[in-house]
């Protein structure tokens, strides 16, 4: 049972990136009319998969109790082809399931054949010991046993999690959402002991701004200007080991001491970042400077640039922003060596893996989250054009 095993594990680790990546991040399923009754068939795959998560590393049927596991796979093969049947119509209008997707698709099909003959040579002898159900765990790491139960509960939670959330949705339908990832725009924001006069200037001029902001090892306005008097701005980050990512970025609007409107980009391969757009927002308070940025923009590299920014490169990029905005207020209530500290990568490196692992913002300090946004100057744009400016 070994080899049957290994399969589901892996199955298992791949259906939980397609639901999370395909289902939940890029296509938000549960959140379209659409697509109500591809997420019912999907909710019942997530019970299927969390009585296989459970029994196969711990126990073992024989005789006639072996029927039980004829049902359960029958009932997964049942699901499988109600759900390929159901996503013709369901994803039509997000143009059809997204060609990654598809490729997972694919290679869990085949994964689930290779595990379903694996498991049949498994337990074919065992239809003639005598009825039962006992508790023999295979021949595997127990970490690894460990790791699977943990993907039975989780898948069993889930179900009965997406079973109510599918339930509340046909009693109360909400609108279709127009665009594929509304809550993936990075929001940050800080409350600065300081005038917005300072603020405005710290963010604004270029050798200022990289003093504070991690992300950036040098900002540099080019001689050219647009229309409107605004310089294209060369944007360059030393990643380590001579390699360094050259960027651009140009002003779009700008009011003084009020916001500022940017589109920003890279022609660089090596950039993850195709193109994008945001906003800075500057609001003076009796306390100081509310200062606040929304930005969204598109990846290079089709799926797996997708991929990469959703597990690890927005992640990063929205702590990146939150750290230099902790910075920036440091260095704005006084602590002079608030620039040299935080510019330190292992500094920032232990603060990202502490705020992965949950770690709250302190009190007082820079917070930053994913959220939705409204559209700027009404217009239309394929990326970033809608940013958050109240929740």
């Amino acid at each position: 049972m070994s080899v049957a095993f290994y399969l589901l594990l892996l199955i298992g680790l791949l259906g939980a990136f397609d639901v999370v990546y395909f289902h939940l991040w890029r296509g938000r399923l549960q959140e379209r009319a659409e697509c109500q009754r591809e997420v019912l068939w999907h909710t019942a795959r997530h019970l299927i998969y969390a009585l296989q998560f459970l029994w196969v590393p711990h126990v073992r049927f024989q005789g006639w109790a072996l029927a039980v596991l004829a049902l359960l796979y029958a009932a997964d093969v049942l699901v499988a082809f109600a759900d390929v049947w159901e996503e013709r119509d369901s994803r039509a209008s997000q143009g059809g399931v997204p060609r990654g997707e598809y490729f997972m698709h694919v290679v869990l099909s085949v994964l689930v054949g290779l595990y379903l003959m694996a498991t049949f040579q498994a337990v074919w002898v065992d239809r003639l010991l005598p009825t039962g159900v006992r508790i023999e765990p295979p021949a595997v790491p127990v970490a690894l046993r460990l790791l699977m139960t943990t993907l039975g509960v989780t898948a069993l939670v889930t179900f009965w999690n997406d079973l109510a959330r599918w339930r509340a949705f046909r009693l109360n339908p909400r609108p279709t959402p127009t665009r594929q990832h509304p809550l993936q725009r990075i929001v940050v924001e800080v409350l600065i002991p300081a005038p917005v006069e300072t603020v405005w200037e710290r963010t604004q001029d270029p050798e200022l701004h990289t003093a504070w902001d991690i992300r950036f090892t040098s900002i540099r306005a080019l001689p050219e200007q647009d229309a409107r008097g605004f310089h294209l701005l060369d944007y360059r980050t030393h990643l380590g080991f001579g390699l360094e990512v050259i960027g651009w970025g140009r002003y779009l609007a700008s009011n003084l001491h009020q916001r500022s409107i940017f589109e920003f980009g890279a022609d660089d391969w090596r950039s993850l970042i195709l193109r994008g757009r945001g906003l800075w927002l500057y609001e003076r308070r009796p306390e100081g400077t509310f200062f606040k940025t929304v930005f969204d923009y598109e990846t290079r590299h089709g799926v797996l640039g997708e991929m990469v920014d959703a597990v690890l490169f927005r992640p990063l990029l929205r702590l990146g922003t939150e750290w230099g905005f902790e910075t920036l207020r440091r260095w704005c209530a006084g602590d002079a060596l608030a620039t040299k500290q935080r510019r330190s990568r292992w500094r920032f490196g232990a603060f990202f893996v502490a705020r992965c692992l949950g770690k709250p913002p302190a009190p007082g300090a820079a917070r930053s989250w994913l959220g939705r946004g409204a559209a700027i100057e009404g217009q239309a744009r394929p990326c970033g054009e809608l940013v958050e400016v109240s929740s």
